[in-house]
């Protein structure tokens, strides 16, 4: 459950242009190609990518202060509508139809879409074979851009004990038919991009035969996936990546991260993205589930406010064990919310898989009931989401990615799927 708390303050704190400066200055742009150097890839990114919210900065304009604005700029640019802030005319339920659906993430270190999830070739073997493609050359490519080969930069493994002292999770990775492989961290995969293509594209049914060879629906998701993974669509990303140390996440006096990019996304933004995104424009978006450095993007199914209920300064600020709300010097009125969000899981098993926290927050408003910030409270001060997207459009049908994959075939194949009869 998300605990969370709004506050309402004297003034509205207004959209400027200096935050969105700011932003752009750390390299987050309105629009952001889905590439391996997005914040929201599924692996590890170069860390000079994104630089840090500036500290120097005047509190007002300060990305973590009070109302991330360039975020609500740029979630309002992007759907090209009004949001709307007053807490109390949000919907307090919404749920995504259809549903998104569950896929695999292929994991890198399963050497991915290569990896054999069940008793029959493997995906990329099966599409190399039904297309005409040299298979081995195939899943070369494969592991080379998203598999075991591409991590060559890291620590050579034979067996799981190799990678024990680096601490990070990693499992040895052998490519199949080699003695040797990387160590690699298991939550690398694609789910950067079958997060989206579970929103925009409809789910796959039924098996489909093609020149032979049988295409079960897990395979041809994890197509899709490859495909939004290798087409760079156009983004609209939120929130920052934290890319740091959980181990060293240093607390305040209050029992908030230090790291404003632990500490995001901003609750009062995330209330306002998840009821207007999924409320108000029927449509669904990508978070990262956990606070932490490891990525998890998951699609989003659906919403329910628990709980809503206006508070008094005095109680805020005990929420902090303080005499005095200490965030935010205009605040003057407050609102606490529960919240339990829901977002589809990894498998590869057809059928929903959900899993449906709950959430506790604190929210900021103004004098006319618009949320202006808000803060995390009790477990869903480590446990919240870290940034939240979307893809903005579908692959353009004529394209074929880096590894070889068409996406008219695997749109064919996903058709005939869809008007299967099983």
């Amino acid at each position: 459950m998300v605990s969370l708390l709004f506050v309402l303050a004297a003034l509205a704190i207004t959209a400027s242009a200096s935050p969105m400066d700011e932003m752009r200055a750390r390299g987050i742009d309105d629009l952001m190609p889905l590439n391996a150097n997005h914040p929201a890839y599924g692996a590890a990114i170069n860390p000079n990518l994104y630089k840090p919210i500036n500290a120097s900065l005047p509190a007002a304009l300060r990305e973590e202060s009070s109302f991330p604005s360039s975020d609500l700029q740029r979630l309002q640019a992007g759907i090209g509508q009004p949001l709307e802030r007053r807490l109390n005319q949000l919907p307090t339920a919404a749920e995504h139809s259809p549903v998104p659906w569950p896929a695999d993430y292929w994991a890198v270190a399963k050497d991915s879409i290569n990896h054999k999830w069940t008793n029959e070739p493997s995906p990329a073997e099966k599409y190399a074979t039904a297309f005409g493609l040299n298979v081995q050359q195939f899943k070369d490519a494969i592991s080379r851009n998203n598999g075991v080969d591409s991590q060559r930069g890291r620590r050579v493994c034979k067996k799981r004990s190799d990678c024990a002292s680096l601490a990070d999770g990693s499992a040895c990775a052998i490519r199949e038919g080699q003695t040797e492989g990387r160590c690699i961290p298991t939550w690398f995969g694609i789910c950067h991009a079958w997060a989206p293509a579970a929103i925009l594209e409809p789910e796959a049914k039924c098996p489909v035969t093609k020149n032979g060879v049988t295409f079960r629906p897990v395979d041809i998701k994890a197509y899709l996936s490859m495909i939004y993974d290798g087409a760079g669509l156009p983004t609209v990303f939120t929130g920052m990546r934290f890319n740091g140390n959980d181990g060293q996440v240093t607390r305040d006096a209050n029992g908030r991260a230090n790291d404003a990019a632990f500490r995001d996304l901003n609750p009062g933004y995330f209330h306002i993205a998840m009821t207007n995104l999924l409320g108000r424009f029927k449509t669904s978006f990508v978070v990262d589930v956990t606070a932490g450095a490891e990525v998890w993007n998951q699609p989003i199914r659906g919403y329910k406010i628990l709980e809503q209920k206006i508070i008094t300064a005095a109680e805020a600020a005990k929420l902090f064990n303080a005499q005095a709300y200490p965030f935010n010097a205009n605040a003057v009125s407050f609102a606490q919310v529960r919240t339990r969000f829901s977002w589809i899981v990894e498998s590869t098993e057809d059928g929903p898989h959900v899993t449906n926290p709950n959430k506790i927050n604190r929210y900021t408003l103004d004098a006319a009931g618009q949320i202006i910030g808000g803060e995390w409270l009790g477990a869903s001060m480590n446990d919240h989401p870290d940034f939240l997207w979307y893809s903005t459009r579908r692959p353009n049908l004529n394209l074929v990615t880096r590894v070889g994959l068409s996406y008219k075939n695997v749109r064919d194949l996903l058709e005939e799927s869809i008007k299967g009869n099983c």
